[in-house]
């Protein structure tokens, strides 16, 4: 069981270093795109990324090279739902129509280099926080390389199928679908699946494969090269952001299929049965565990003025996110649960899959008092529910819904970060904070050399240096941040005896975290994208205004870009 490449042209397939301490998951992915833009002054693909490094977006950057580059007629796109559909030129009978302009350069480009869908090598052996697969290319929104993340059963998926992870090189002449069996793939005619909705394409593979098949497939928004394109996984797993639905689309694959029964090999089956009845045990009681255990889940919060977007951070005088379920809809809702793990984090609300940004971005984020019947609308045509409802960006990429004049460090790892601002790429600032904080997760912390409590507002570019190569460590491995380390029962210890369990290997977590991060980085540098970004000039010119804890947070411009720079040189130099 490995990492298979696949090309869809027939184009050769460059030879890429098998390394084992990459366990097979993005780290090796990211290898492949690498490998695509290794010689950079006479690679294509750099040439077009660097042209033409984003899809034209709605959105006011941080950053000098997105500032202007949007035609001057595009107007301001509004989604709104009436009786289940987007309207306002946006989706009419089911389809997306008035799309965001597309730069046609960018996203050949993306699809010139390859794109992998991986697991790694602890997927598929029934552990807790071991149900993540990941995309790994280039994105068309910020020309730089992409990384997104799944939970759920496609991870398993892959293995059952006899692979690690797939690899695809070229784009196909025609539409295909991609299935992968025994430790192989081949391509298959997927004329008929084009133009199906994400909920309409799997069900025709399942009956075609099985219903035991593992599927991540595209909408017609990536068919069509929608910027904010995701792949949706079994599903209501989306890999989102970044644009990677577009890539596949632009590649003319409509689907992954994964069709098997292959069980992986564990090394220690006893341990990995013990650390997962330890898991179990302490999720009954740890605070975070039960909030994504139980109902309404963790995709349903609210937080004080300040603390989430409001008009897209503009009003900072109410309350972020969304704080209830309508009842009509509670009383049908249902879980999407990951293989292994008792915490069953996503909750299916109005026929979509709910993770944490999603409401706060719909609703409040956007303006839009009834965000509910979006859900469904964008996982049936395959967008990001972020990327589609921010217009506020760093490197083309919207900023998701936790507002950095509140949590700065968050905020650094929004402009630092090789693949753009994620909200799960460190763990949050309040985290941390003495009033606020988590004590439990602050022996994680000292086993790092950092020091909490810390109040909130303090840049420490330390402690987030640290905490991005923890999680970059986590995202190598294929293993949960929202089941482990620092907050969640699986310590730093648990996760490396974990691995150790299942491959036979203990991994050193935070040497893999510094070996992807500076993959990403590398691959950034020779497509000439590797600049720190920056934010907009509100969250250094407007407090927060309303009354509370985080009143008059701000951020200090000067501070804030020289912290940048340092977290730059202890990640990178």
């Amino acid at each position: 069981m490995g990492l298979i490449a696949v090309s869809l042209d027939g184009s050769p397939i460059p030879d890429v270093p098998d390394v084992d301490g990459d366990f097979d998951g993005p780290v090796a992915a990211a290898r492949h795109v690498l490998a695509a833009t290794r010689n950079v002054v006479h690679n294509q693909i750099a040439h077009n990324l660097v042209v033409g490094n984003q899809i034209a977006h709605n959105g006011v950057s941080g950053d000098e090279q997105a500032v202007d580059e949007q035609p001057v007629d595009e107007q301001p796109v509004d989604e709104r739902v009436v009786d289940g559909r987007l309207v306002d030129e946006r989706v009419v009978d089911g389809r997306l129509v008035d799309e965001r302009v597309v730069d046609e350069r960018a996203l050949d480009a993306a699809a010139e280099a390859p794109l992998a869908i991986v697991a790694g090598t602890v997927a598929g052996a029934g552990a807790p926080g071991t149900a993540r697969c990941a995309a790994v290319g280039l994105s068309p929104l910020s020309g730089g390389v992409a990384e997104t993340r799944a939970e759920g059963p496609y991870a398993a998926g892959l293995r059952k199928a006899g692979v690690t992870g797939i690899v695809l090189y070229g784009r196909a002449s025609h539409p295909v679908c991609v299935v992968v069996t025994e430790g192989t793939a081949r391509l298959e005619p997927a004329a008929d699946l084009w133009g199906l909705t994400t909920g309409a394409a799997t069900d025709r593979l399942l009956e075609r494969h099985g219903a035991d098949a593992a599927v991540a497939v595209i909408g017609p928004a990536g068919e069509r090269g929608v910027p904010y394109a995701s792949i949706i996984t079994c599903r209501h797993h989306p890999l989102p952001r970044l644009g990677l639905g577009a890539v596949l689309g632009r590649k003319n694959v409509k689907a992954v299929v994964c069709v098997g029964d292959a069980v992986p090999p564990v090394a220690d089956p006893a341990t990995v049965a013990t650390i997962a009845a330890e898991y179990a045990e302490a999720a009954r009681t740890d605070g975070l565990s039960t909030w994504q255990h139980g109902m309404p889940g963790f995709g349903v919060w609210s937080g004080e003025p300040g603390y989430a977007p409001v008009a897209q951070f503009t009003d900072t005088s109410r309350r972020g996110g969304v704080g209830t379920v309508p009842d009509e809809i509670a009383r049908s809702a249902t879980v999407a649960p990951c293989p292994g793990c008792p915490t069953d984090c996503i909750k299916v609300y109005a026929g979509a899959g709910l993770h944490q940004e999603a409401l706060a971005m719909l609703g409040p984020g956007r303006g839009d008092p009834d965000p509910w019947p979006q859900l469904s609308v964008h996982e049936q045509q395959g967008t990001d529910p972020v990327d589609a409802s921010g217009t506020l960006t760093v490197r083309g990429v919207a900023i998701p819904p936790f507002d950095p004049r509140v949590q700065p460090n968050l905020g650094l790892a929004y402009v630092v970060a090789p693949i753009g601002p994620r909200y799960d790429i460190v763990e949050h600032d309040l985290d941390f904070d003495p009033a606020e904080g988590i004590p439990s997760a602050y022996p994680e912390l000292a086993q790092l050399g950092v020091r909490v409590p810390r109040p909130r507002g303090e840049l420490d570019v330390y402690r987030t240096a640290q905490l991005m190569r923890l999680w970059s460590g986590l995202d190598a491995l294929g293993v949960c941040v929202f089941a482990a380390t620092p907050t969640r029962p699986l310590t730093l210890r648990r996760v490396t005896d974990l691995v150790e369990a299942v491959t036979g290997r203990r991994p050193d977590v935070l040497a893999l975290g510094v070996t992807r991060l500076r993959l990403q980085h590398e691959i950034n540098t020779r497509l000439g994208v590797d600049k720190i970004g920056t934010l907009p000039d509100l969250f250094f010119t407007e407090p927060v205004r309303a009354g509370g804890r985080y009143a008059g947070a701000v951020l200090d411009r000067d501070a804030f870009t020289a912290a940048a720079q340092d977290l730059h040189d202890h990640l990178f130099s």
